[in-house]
């Protein structure tokens, strides 16, 4: 399940690379100090890997790049998707939009317009990125740690995206899925590479449509949890096409 936010705002200037920016406040909005804790701190854990299963769009609105300065301003608002596994934690969240009525994002107070929870059918087999996915690999090269991203051309992207769902999914029931079933392949001539530079680590993802089928507990956990690595610091946010 997922919440869309439009926020209402005549102008908004914020870094161009503002993915921690939107984690923080999405922390804040948690109005629950001892579930906030576990998720930040902790998450849901698999084969000693820790996953907060939520993922964040990028923000969707008119806007404007100042290459030079390295800023991005949105004019006449902006919508913002936030998807989670986890009810609860939407539920969470939600209330306390509800009960303060507007949000703060990089110091500027914005009124929140409309909240609308997103049920999806999820039978349609064509996605798009609203984050770009990013799926890689470190390994140690001459004593020292190297990542390799990959393109989603590559034949291991497929595989570690099916595998990363499924740890997903054991981390949150607690049980292997019954049906493991899961491909992903790329509208070719829509992928576009994304640089993202997440507090002074840059992360390679990809954005673009998708052809997306497998068993509905995989697809519910690509939906939910997001596509990939590092959902959580908004990656890996699909949408129906």
């Amino acid at each position: 399940m997922r919440v869309e936010l439009n926020l209402k705002f005549d102008e908004l200037d914020l870094p161009i690379h503002y993915n921690h920016i939107l984690q923080a406040v999405i922390y804040k909005w948690i109005n629950d100090e001892n579930y906030s804790r576990f998720l930040h701190d902790k998450g849901y854990e698999y084969n000693k890997r820790r996953y907060k299963l939520f993922t964040f769009s990028r923000l969707e609105g008119k806007y404007k790049l100042d290459i030079q300065n390295k800023r991005i301003k949105y004019f006449e608002g902006a919508k913002l998707l936030i998807s989670s596994l986890d009810d609860e934690f939407l539920k969470y969240v939600v209330e306390n939009y509800i009960e303060k009525g507007s949000i703060n994002i990089f110091g500027k107070e914005i009124e929140i317009e409309r909240i609308c929870y997103i049920f999806p059918e999820l039978d349609n087999v064509k996605f798009i990125s609203k984050s770009p996915i990013t799926v890689y690999s470190t390994f140690e090269r001459d004593g020292k740690k190297k990542t390799y991203y990959y393109n989603p051309m590559e034949e291991d992207f497929e595989e570690l995206v099916r595998r990363n769902l499924i740890y997903k999914y054991k981390s949150f029931y607690g049980k292997d899925p019954d049906d493991i079933k899961f491909s992903i392949k790329p509208v070719k001539n829509t992928l576009k590479e994304s640089i993202v530079l997440y507090k002074n680590t840059v992360i390679k993802g990809w954005n673009g449509e998708f052809v997306i089928e497998g068993s509905k507990e995989l697809l519910k956990v690509a939906y939910g949890a997001g596509i990939g690595s590092k959902n959580s610091q908004g990656f890996g946010c699909i949408e129906v096409l």
